[in-house]
C-alpha cells in the first residue's frame, strides 16, 4: 500500500512540475528586453507615364526620401497614432485624392503600412504648344 501511496505522490509531482512547465512556456512568448517600438512600412508605388524621376519625401517624423516604385522602413517609433504623408510629386503626379496624408496606429514590437498610389500623367507642353500653329 505504501507503495501506491508513494507512486502516486511521483504522479501528482510529475503533473504539478508539467502545468508549471507550460505555465511558464505559454507566457513567456516575448523574449526578455523585447522591443516595445514599432516601425512603420511605408510603400510608394508609381502607375502612368512619365515617372517623378527624383522620386518622393515621406515625412513622419522628418522627410526622408523614398523611390518611385520602392519601400521604407521608419523604425523605432513609440506607440500610437502618427500621420504620414507623400509629399514633392512632380506637377503632373498625385495620389488618390483623400489618402495622403495617412493616419497609422503604431504598435509595440509591431510594423504598420502605409501605402500610397500615385499617378502620373503625360505633363502639357511648356507655355502652351511646342511652336506657332501650322498652316
Amino acid at each position: 500500500m505504501n507503495y501506491l501511496r508513494k507512486q502516486g505522490s511521483t504522479a501528482l509531482g510529475l503533473i504539478l512540475l508539467g502545468a508549471g512547465t507550460m505555465a511558464s512556456v505559454s507566457c513567456g512568448d516575448d523574449p526578455a528586453g523585447a522591443s516595445t517600438d514599432g516601425t512603420i512600412l511605408v510603400v510608394a508605388t508609381t502607375v502612368g507615364t512619365d515617372f517623378d524621376a527624383n522620386g518622393y519625401t515621406v515625412s513622419v517624423n522628418s522627410g526622408q526620401g523614398i523611390g518611385i516604385l520602392d519601400t521604407l522602413y521608419v523604425n523605432d517609433l513609440e506607440a500610437g497614432s502618427y500621420q504620414v504623408s507623400l509629399e514633392g510629386m512632380a506637377s503632373n503626379c498625385s495620389t488618390v485624392p483623400g489618402e495622403n496624408p495617412l493616419t497609422v496606429a503604431v504598435a509595440p514590437a509591431d510594423t504598420v503600412n502605409a501605402e500610397f498610389e500615385v499617378t502620373c500623367d503625360v505633363p502639357p507642353p511648356p507655355d502652351g504648344g511646342g511652336g506657332p500653329p501650322l498652316p
